[in-house]
């Protein structure tokens, strides 16, 4: 995907709708960069980086390739139980289905689609969270080389929980209690990803290094 506008619309947006329109979405998108712009942490002016450099493309679900809305169905009948029509462009009650569970994801290691519904201090941690996949990358196909599927997922999600953190308390340290909290979160959210003999529920190691 490489239609791209100017400015504000480095981002890749596709034709709208008027469900898409009323979610003000564009406008969000903007203040949570804005956000991040002020926000004092060091990871988020990495993931202000890679948003500028147009590393990344930023739509809603309304704005899902046909690919992607395949991989959407999959996932949604896959970890959700819900089976979403084969029709395309997917209907406004299918996206609406998308968005009561996925408050966003990112395909390709490099598209993000984010849910139009939420708040702009919502969709502000959402990138915060999938540039991070993106930022960490590189490390996450290394350790699929050495390391069980699963035990690399949970390690991937528990470096984007961080970096949430990290984003939350601004420029403040995170605590013995933060790492706790992170764990307990992503073992609540993902428990395919968690083996009671091979537990790793001490890892704290982050990186935020963009894809070489």
């Amino acid at each position: 995907m490489d239609n791209r506008r100017k400015g504000m619309s480095q981002f890749n947006f596709f034709e709208k709708n008027q469900a898409f329109d009323e979610n003000n979405f564009e406008q969000k998108l903007q203040d949570a960069i804005n956000l991040i712009k002020q926000n004092q942490s060091f990871v988020a002016r990495l993931v202000l980086d890679a948003i500028n450099s147009n590393q990344v493309t930023l739509s809603t679900f309304f704005q899902l390739t046909p690919n992607h809305y395949q991989k959407t169905k999959t996932i949604m009948r896959k970890d959700y139980h819900t089976t979403l029509p084969n029709t395309f462009p997917p209907t406004i009650s299918a996206i609406r289905k998308i968005e009561k569970e996925l408050d966003g994801i990112i395909y390709d290691n490099q598209h993000i689609y984010i849910s139009s519904t939420k708040s702009v201090e919502e969709i502000a941690k959402t990138l915060i969270h999938e540039v991070c996949h993106f930022l960490n990358a590189d490390l996450y196909d290394k350790e699929m080389e050495t390391e069980e599927s699963k035990q690399v997922g949970y390690k991937d999600e528990v470096r984007a929980f961080t970096a949430e953190r990290m984003f939350e308390k601004n420029k403040g340290y995170l605590l013995r209690s933060d790492i706790n909290q992170i764990h307990e979160t992503v073992t609540e959210l993902y428990p395919e990803f968690t083996d009671p003999e091979n537990p790793i529920s001490g890892y704290i190691y982050s990186t935020f290094d963009s894809p070489s």
